[in-house]
């Protein structure tokens, strides 16, 4: 399985959202879309990070983030991450990702 660790800065955490630049290898180009919600990606991707519910979302690509950022917030919080913090990004197939903490 290919996966990265990403260390979180001090703007995830006040943004909730995660620089994926180091891990752009890991996606698919159909899950990459444009800057805002009227050039979503064709592809969602779906990203299990041990909160409640799995995530369907893309990338925006001009930002190299997640579109969807709503459930960062949750998973920092119940990971208890803060900057500085690294964390895994695991792609184990097909459209699916696991994201934890590195320990």
């Amino acid at each position: 399985m290919k996966y990265r660790v990403i260390e979180l800065t001090a703007g995830n955490i006040r943004n909730d959202h995660l620089y994926l630049t180091k891990a752009m290898d890991l996606f698919p180009a159909d899950a990459i879309g444009g800057s805002n919600i009227e050039s979503e990606a064709p592809q969602k991707l779906e990203i299990h990070c041990g909160i409640e519910q799995p995530v369907l979302t893309d990338i925006a690509g001009d930002k190299k983030i997640f579109r969807k950022r709503s459930w960062v917030k949750e998973f920092f919080t119940s990971h208890q991450l803060d900057a500085g913090s690294e964390i895994v990004i695991e792609h184990t197939g097909g459209n699916r990702y696991h994201i934890y903490p590195r320990r």
